[in-house]
């Protein structure tokens, strides 16, 4: 008949003595028991929904049995939309214009991810530190592309939101 008890019955007009104010972690009215992995028969587990043997997980924002993942952005639900992608954007632009001089001479290699980052030119998450864009905006010596025009506006800055967004290998 206690309004706040798990087996409370509207229609009780007798108080049997019974009355169970908690579930158990099983979910069992006045259970006893109190680690969820004793709710599952042996060798089962629960998965997150409380499902004996099931295979629900949950997902990167913590939703059982979700949908959500871990874009390349490294971004949970994410759609690839926030962040430039390494492969795509800014490679090419070292293709076009840095690698006829930085393909393997000049101390500098910018074919490849790998190569970039073992140059030290580039702190991720920190394009301000970065020697990459100190060159490529003349303010650490020599502006690149030497000899050429320089890289305009719009592209130092794609390579610049790159780094800042750390710099990853997508």
């Amino acid at each position: 008949m206690d309004i706040d008890a798990c087996n409370y019955n509207p229609d009780a007009t007798v108080d049997d003595g019974n009355c169970a104010v908690n579930l158990d972690i099983c979910g069992t009215c006045g259970g006893t028991i109190v680690i969820i992995e004793d709710c599952c028969p042996q060798g089962q587990v629960s998965d997150c929904n409380g499902d004996c043997g099931g295979s629900a997980v949950e997902d990167c924002a913590g939703t059982c049995g979700g949908t959500a993942v871990i874009d390349n952005c490294e971004e949970c639900g994410g759609d690839n939309s926030t962040c430039v992608n390494y492969s795509t954007e800014i490679q090419p632009i070292f293709n076009a214009h840095c690698t006829d001089c930085h393909g393997g001479s000049g101390g500098l290699t910018l074919t490849s991810y790998n190569d970039l980052m073992e140059n030290d030119v580039v702190e991720p998450a920190n394009s301000t530190a970065s020697k990459l864009i100190q060159k490529l905006r003349g303010t650490l010596g020599i502006q690149m592309p030497k000899d050429r025009d320089p890289l305009d506006e719009t592209t130092i800055n794609l390579i610049e939101t790159w780094i800042d967004e750390g710099a990853l290998h997508n």
